[in-house]
């Protein structure tokens, strides 16, 4: 009787499967063999970072990365075109929708397993990018151990602070308005007013 196959073994295994039904495209009208080339480096290094991470995890060697404050860039370095498609599920458009439904369904069935899941919790940081990259080529939801850190939300602006408006000077008597003086004429510019 075989031993059960563990999380990585399986990963690998639909890696592998993919790989060989993309190169299964070649010729004729379907797929290039340069675009074959592309999907297949884009798979191998999910594959290897996976088992990579999952083998320190089952020797009780793996240490979680420490989440160090990254540094702004001075100027943001512009990301190069990937010659890939970039839309969700842009390798299930791409293969016969018989195996990529049986790819698919073999990718929602390892991550709902006990075991898998325990992986995924032992090192979600680590394990989040190559899941989540063959999820988004195949059309699969993540489980919510690998949703993405919140963005840290941008400090609140205060308020400046108003400045109190000038002291009012208080004005001598003779300039002051009483019930018994009337108000300079228009054409009197200084001066107190004149007693009646």
């Amino acid at each position: 009787m075989t031993a059960p196959e563990t999380p990585a073994e399986r990963f690998a295994s639909i890696i592998r499967c993919l790989s060989k039904a993309v190169a299964e495209m070649s010729g004729g009208d379907r797929l290039s063999h340069y675009l074959i080339s592309l999907i297949v480096e884009r798979l191998r290094p999910i594959n290897q970072c996976f088992a990579r991470i999952a083998a320190r995890v089952a020797a009780g060697t793996f240490v979680p990365r420490r989440s160090a404050p990254r540094r702004k860039p001075a100027a943001p370095r512009p990301r190069p075109p990937s010659k890939l498609p970039r839309q969700r599920g842009w390798l299930v458009a791409l293969l016969p929708t018989a195996n990529a439904n049986a790819y698919r369904a073999q990718l929602e069935t390892l991550l709902r397993d006990p075991e898998m899941a325990a992986l995924l919790a032992a090192a979600p940081e680590s394990l989040r990018r190559p899941v989540r990259s063959l999820c988004w080529m195949l059309r699969v939801s993540p489980p919510p151990v690998l949703a993405p850190p919140p963005k840290p939300r941008k400090p609140r602006k205060t308020p400046a602070a108003k400045t109190p408006p000038p002291p009012q000077l208080e004005l001598p008597a003779w300039m002051r308005l009483g019930p018994d003086r009337k108000p300079w004429s228009k054409t009197r510019m200084c001066g107190p007013p004149r007693r009646a």
